[in-house]
């Protein structure tokens, strides 16, 4: 007759070793919980391919949720209503994030008239001009020397793939201007007169109206500085 041996219960060092790793799983499946759960910001991004120069509007974007690290995330905009009404200082391509580098910093008005206006380099302040920034726009006739429009923006300049400008004797820009009226003076301008492009970005222009200057040295201030 065979003795039946009972099995014994695992020793101390087993059941130890099965809590250890009992923990470790557990702790595994916390920090995988805890890194789906990251938080997200709400991010606005391109709804399509934008152009350099577009007036953006709300169906030009959409909200996404994301997770960016801060650096990223200060340069993104969270709402569309933020956007609505800049222009893109550059190409956006469809579903990227819309950063603050890319578009102007305010929102165009909101009747503005985009108009050419192609010039020799030395007749354009192109140094430094960049897309967004504003400009002057003289016109000379003989013995006289006119303002056509201030402080219109600039929303394209002709420009390589690389961003730079152009090395052609001419220079292509395209200014928003506020009126009609405005555009045709640009054109009438550039058809009758010698047209120069002043840069205007830091100016503190203190009225809307021409300033003019002749050939007698006398300069022609706004008509509201005038003395009654």
């Amino acid at each position: 007759m065979e003795i039946e041996r009972h099995r014994g219960l695992p020793g101390g060092r087993a059941v130890l070793g099965g809590v250890l790793m009992a923990v470790a799983a557990v702790g595994v499946f916390v920090a995988y919980e805890r890194a789906s759960q990251r938080p997200t910001d709400p991010v606005a991004v391109a709804a399509h391919a934008i152009r350099l120069g577009e007036v953006l509007e709300a169906d030009d974007l959409r909200i996404i949720e994301v997770d960016l690290p801060a650096d990223a995330a200060s340069g993104a905009f969270a709402s569309v209503d933020d956007l609505a009404g800049r222009v893109a200082l550059g190409p956006i391509g469809d579903g990227e994030i819309v950063q603050a580098g890319s578009v102007t910093d305010q929102a165009t008005a909101g009747d503005i008239h985009e108009v050419a206006i192609t010039l020799p380099r030395s007749q354009i302040a192109v140094g430094r001009l960049k897309q967004a920034e504003r400009v002057d726009v003289f016109v000379t006739y003989d013995e006289r020397t006119t303002s056509v429009v201030r402080g219109a923006e600039v929303v394209e300049i002709g420009a390589d793939d690389e961003g730079a400008l152009t090395r052609d004797r001419e220079v292509a820009l395209v200014v928003a201007v506020p009126s009609g009226d405005a555009v045709a003076a640009v054109v009438h301008a550039l058809r009758t007169g010698d047209v120069t492009v002043v840069r205007s970005t830091f100016a503190e222009a203190t009225s809307d109206d021409p300033l003019e200057f002749t050939g007698d040295g006398a300069t022609t201030t706004s008509i509201a500085d005038e003395e009654p």
